[in-house]
């Protein structure tokens, strides 16, 4: 293990400030797929955990030379905590870290509650919005629904509306959307545009082998790429389109890993995932999708009342996700292209039976888009500018074919056991 992976940093908390949703999404990994915790946790963040939780962050940032810390307020649906719990963090937060470290304030909701007034709050404290959306109204409504059963399309549009309009948010709201293979994927991109949405995070539905990812029914093939291909599809429009276009996040931090630059994020890259979750109780976890593993799976036995950041980045399951993008199972470790993929999001690496030491249950898609991605960007740039730099195409079957052939040169890693006894 390197030195760094030894010395683990948090730079992102996760803050679990309300543990009850008021939509029931069916997909959602904090309530529906296997994990009853949130049963025992209180519905909302109290002000004693607040108050722990900021010292801890000035405690460590000061031990390890943080300058800039992010809060992502979350849940659950964190606007249920109410306004006067976000001006009394962000105040407590500002008083506290300022001026040696600069906190910075996100809010991940699903947008129904979002008003004219939330937002001139989140304006005047600094949080930018994202809201979670999933395409199409009829689409959208198979799965984010209320726990009437109700689609929260309208809801959720209007409350985007709200933020798109309000004149004192300095940044307009990105969205989330959870990839629904059933739907077009060029009719939910252009609807997207017709929102005026500027970034767009597309994620793939969160899945175990256990609990493997909706396929469609007259599935024949024997290594599907549905994924792959429904994001190739909005891909080839939206590269070569010279209007104004939507960020799309997937895409963008893939290109920016295949011209070498550098990537923060947990799903893809070979960065450090440098982020720990605090529960409304201040329990601190690894990482809340993690959830999806097992009831109860995320539970480390650590607390911000009783314990330092440092310790729980110690923890087995925060130090595995720490290092989750080069602590590879073999098979990836043979791929050429782990160094954009990362090996994919960790959660989607499990099973019970060898735990982390898969890759993920997306990885054909994973290497279909990133290859089909690369030799796009490749085409665009000058043909002795590659051949100086001894860089080519590579097709999706000549990746496959690389990687049989070196995982039959390769010896297991020796941290097998680490990924395994999950």
């Amino acid at each position: 293990m390197t030195e760094a992976h030894d010395n683990p940093k948090c730079r992102v908390l996760v803050l679990k400030i309300a543990s009850r949703c008021n939509l029931n999404c069916s997909y959602c990994y904090m309530y529906n797929m296997g994990d009853s915790t949130y049963k025992g946790q209180p519905k909302t963040m109290t002000d004693d955990i607040v108050d722990a939780l900021l010292l801890r962050v000035s405690n460590h940032c000061i031990r390890h030379g943080i300058r800039k810390f992010l809060f992502i307020f979350h849940g659950g649906e964190p606007l249920l905590a109410g306004r006067d719990f976000f001006s009394r963090f962000v105040s407590q937060a500002n008083s506290l870290l300022l001026p040696a470290i600069t906190p910075i304030f996100n809010i991940q909701t699903n947008g129904v509650l979002l008003s004219d007034e939330w937002c001139t709050l989140f304006a005047q404290l600094d949080i930018h919005i994202g809201i979670s959306l999933d395409g199409l109204p009829e689409e959208n409504d198979k799965f984010r629904v209320y726990h009437s059963g109700k689609g929260a399309y309208d809801d959720i549009v209007r409350g985007l509306h709200f933020a798109h309009n309000n004149p004192h948010l300095k940044e307009k709201p990105g969205i989330i959307s959870v990839i629904n293979i059933h739907a077009d994927p060029i009719a939910t991109y252009e609807h997207f545009k017709s929102l005026k949405i500027e970034i767009i995070h597309l994620l793939l539905p969160d899945a175990t082998y256990d609990q493997p990812p909706p396929t469609p029914s007259t599935q024949t093939q024997a290594h599907p790429t549905f994924y792959a291909d429904w994001l190739i599809r909005i891909f080839d429009q939206w590269f070569y389109e010279t209007e104004a276009k939507p960020q799309i996040r997937l895409f963008t931090f893939i290109i920016k890993l295949i011209l070498g630059e550098s990537v923060m994020a947990d799903n893809l890259g070979t960065q450090d995932n440098e982020v720990l979750v605090i529960e409304t109780n201040g329990g601190i976890e690894a990482l809340d999708v993690l959830k999806i593993c097992g009831d109860g799976f995320t539970k480390a036995n650590a607390n911000v009342l009783t314990h330092e950041l440092d310790e729980s980045m110690h923890t087995d399951l925060a130090r595995l996700f720490y290092a989750s993008h080069t602590k590879l199972c073999k098979q990836c470790l043979c791929c050429p292209v782990k160094n954009i993929c990362g090996g994919g999001y960790l959660p989607h690496r499990y099973s019970k039976l060898n735990g982390f030491n898969n890759p993920s249950v997306y990885c054909n898609d994973l290497l279909k888009l990133i290859t089909h991605i690369q030799n796009h960007v490749l085409e665009q740039m000058p043909s002795s500018l590659l051949t100086d730099a001894g860089v080519g195409k590579l097709s999706f079957e000549e990746a496959k074919t690389i990687i049989r052939q070196e995982m039959d040169a390769m010896p297991d890693p020796s941290y097998i056991t680490e990924l395994e006894h999950f």
